[in-house]
């Protein structure tokens, strides 16, 4: 995702990340340290909001109208990112990273990446999984585990820490998660980031090396199950509906037996292959394109197989899908319409396969 990291703001360790993007800093450095280098080691703050009177010759700055109201602002640069109600509750960006350095100094993880997106109205940390989180595929497709957590200012997210796993060879992220809790931790904004929630944040934090292994393990389930033209249009049918694999009837693209072929496929009277002549939708096709050549789709587990056509998808998320900037592209691969897309493929695949994703 080279180009999806606000304006660069961004440090890691370890070897270049995002195809050399961002700033590399030494192995030793602290979360703030990091945060100095990214450009991200400022302050938001609550500021009380003003607005002139509406009576002719009236010069006051009325505030008690909006009593209830605060402008969040970067105090740096006096951005605002948002108006919210004066119960919001800021997270500051060292306390994302000092969080993540308690959690990480107890031998879970490692601190990788700080970073943000949208011009920091997002702030986000990643750090490597330790304890067997990694895995390698038939033909050396390597897996990854990662934790996320992430805050917004801009209210566009809670609080948040998940588990992301990564496929090494496209950059390809999936946030599935199998275990009770959800795989996942998040906090309101109208809480404070205190004790007890962080003590709750660990608590969830902790099973995510579990969970990692348990979706490595699927993945490895689903690259030896082989299918052909036919099944991946059924897997394709599951995951969009059948009614926005196929152009529609009326696209000037699609003849007149094409439609019928159309009709006959959405109800469920024909399967298996697409006549040649037969246009697939725009997302299909996008989606078709990444499955066959996407970085990773001839390795031997994901040529031909149900875990090649989960990475199709997961691949047009994170790369591909129309988005209004990049980083809207990663921030709904992480927590929007995209992410929920990319974990619903992997439930068809294993639907399709036979394969049960309830955790052990």
């Amino acid at each position: 995702m080279p180009a999806q990291i606000e304006n660069g703001q961004f440090a890691y360790k370890g070897e270049a990340a995002w195809h050399g993007l961002g700033t590399q800093v030494n192995a030793d450095a602290t979360g703030n340290e990091m945060l100095q280098v990214a450009g991200l080691a400022w302050t938001v703050k609550r500021r009380q909001l003003a607005m002139r009177s509406a009576i002719a010759g009236d010069a006051r700055m009325l505030t008690e109208p909006l009593s209830g109201f605060r402008a969040i602002v970067r105090t740096d640069t006096d951005k605002v990112f948002q108006v919210a109600s004066d119960r919001y509750q800021p997270v500051q960006n060292a306390e994302i990273v000092d969080f993540f350095r308690e959690f990480c100094d107890a031998g879970h993880a490692s601190m990788e990446t700080v970073g943000a997106l949208r011009d920091g109205a997002v702030i986000w940390a990643l750090a490597k999984l330790n304890s067997g989180s990694t895995t390698v595929l038939a033909g050396g497709d390597e897996l990854r585990a990662r934790l996320l957590l992430a805050t917004s200012h801009d209210g566009s997210l809670r609080t948040i820490a998940k588990k992301v796993n990564e496929r090494v060879v496209c950059g390809n992220t999936l946030t599935l998660a199998l275990s009770e809790s959800g795989g996942q931790w998040t906090l309101k904004h109208s809480s404070k980031f205190g004790d007890a929630q962080k003590a709750d944040a660990k608590r969830v934090m902790s099973m995510a090396i579990e969970d990692a292994i348990h979706v490595n393990e699927i993945a490895s389930q689903l690259s030896k199950v082989p299918i052909d033209q036919g099944d991946w249009m059924e897997f394709m049918g599951n995951l969009l509906g059948k009614e926005n694999v196929l152009a529609k009837p009326d696209s000037p693209l699609m003849s007149g037996e094409d439609a019928i072929f159309w009709n006959e496929f959405v109800s469920g009277v024909v399967e298996g292959h697409v006549p040649e002549s037969a246009e697939l939708s725009r997302i299909a096709s996008e989606i078709q394109e990444s499955t066959m050549t996407s970085p990773g789709s001839n390795l031997e587990s994901a040529r031909g197989t149900l875990w090649g056509a989960v990475n199709g998808v997961t691949h047009y998320v994170d790369h591909v899908a129309r988005a209004r900037s990049d980083s809207n592209r990663l921030f709904s691969a992480w927590f929007g319409d995209g992410e929920r897309m990319k974990n619903s493929a992997v439930r068809v695949a294993a639907e399709m396969a036979g394969i049960s994703l309830q955790s052990r």
